[in-house]
């Protein structure tokens, strides 16, 4: 059973529905007494000079690519694409992947609160299969086994938001399914994802809007792994089982818009 076919019902799952803020905060706010300081933008990129050089690439030649949106509203945006029929032997363990690694500044240390904005599109045509997962965007913890901290995935016509933490890292500390990606084909969608990871989960914070509409929150449990201070980010497509087991779906396609990841 996938990580995220356990999400729900998951026994010991803690999911935080967010709050306003305290009535304290926001008088400190409107005194000035409290000063908000400006993010530090860490990496941005809106894809309109082709792939960063500094770029993990974990693909087979020609999954990805700079290409024109087919909707026009950018100018440029990645192309993320893979087929069952594909070889994987010479990509990063030898799995369906098609995915970029983000270079150095973007790297997330405990105890600091980062920002990560961007957006996903499901070009036309686009085909669900409801067997196997496809992990679209995820925090990795590097040499830790287990899933990745925090990850975006999709399966059948749902999204699936999981996160991983502390010593129990096979674990979902929490998670949640979201609805009606069907109704996403051929549109822009905009994530948001506020992170703020603490391996003992004292002030771990993790946040997720869509199309400005918050869809997920925990706080108070585990979003990083014992002692790692240099987690990193990756966009694309993996899809572990999809040679392995039945599947509905021979070509896996995703594009993304500009992406901005910022340190507060």
């Amino acid at each position: 059973m996938s990580i995220f076919a356990r999400i729900l019902g998951l026994p010991r799952l803690r999911l935080w529905v967010a709050c306003k803020r305290s009535a304290v905060m926001a008088a400190a706010f409107a005194s000035g007494t409290v000063w908000a300081q400006q993010p530090q933008i860490l990496y941005q990129t809106n894809w309109h000079n082709g792939l960063d050089p500094r770029f993990g690439v974990q693909s087979n030649p020609g999954g990805l690519a700079v290409v024109a949106d087919p909707t026009g509203r950018y100018p440029k945006v990645l192309r993320v694409t893979m087929g069952l029929s594909e070889g994987f032997s010479k990509v990063e363990n030898g799995v369906p992947r098609a995915e970029l690694l983000f270079p150095a500044p973007v790297r997330f240390a405990q105890g600091q609160t980062y920002r990560i904005r961007w957006s996903t599109m499901l070009p036309p045509g686009t085909l669900f299969d409801s067997r196997q997962f496809v992990i679209i965007t995820q925090i990795n913890q590097g040499t830790w086994l287990g899933g990745p901290t925090v990850s975006l995935a999709l399966q059948g016509n749902r999204y699936a938001v999981a996160q991983h933490g502390g010593v129990l890292h096979e674990t979902v500390s929490a998670g949640k399914w979201l609805c009606c990606a069907d109704a996403d084909i051929a549109k822009w969608v905009h994530w948001e994802l506020v992170y703020r990871p603490q391996d003992n989960g004292i002030t771990a914070l993790t946040e997720l809007r869509r199309d400005g509409h918050q869809v997920f929150i925990a706080q108070g449990v585990p979003n990083a792994y014992p002692g790692v201070q240099n987690a990193y980010l990756k966009i694309g497509l993996y899809k572990p089982d999809w040679q392995k087991k039945a599947t509905d779906v021979a070509k896996v396609s995703f594009l993304y818009g500009p992406l901005t990841v910022s340190r507060e």
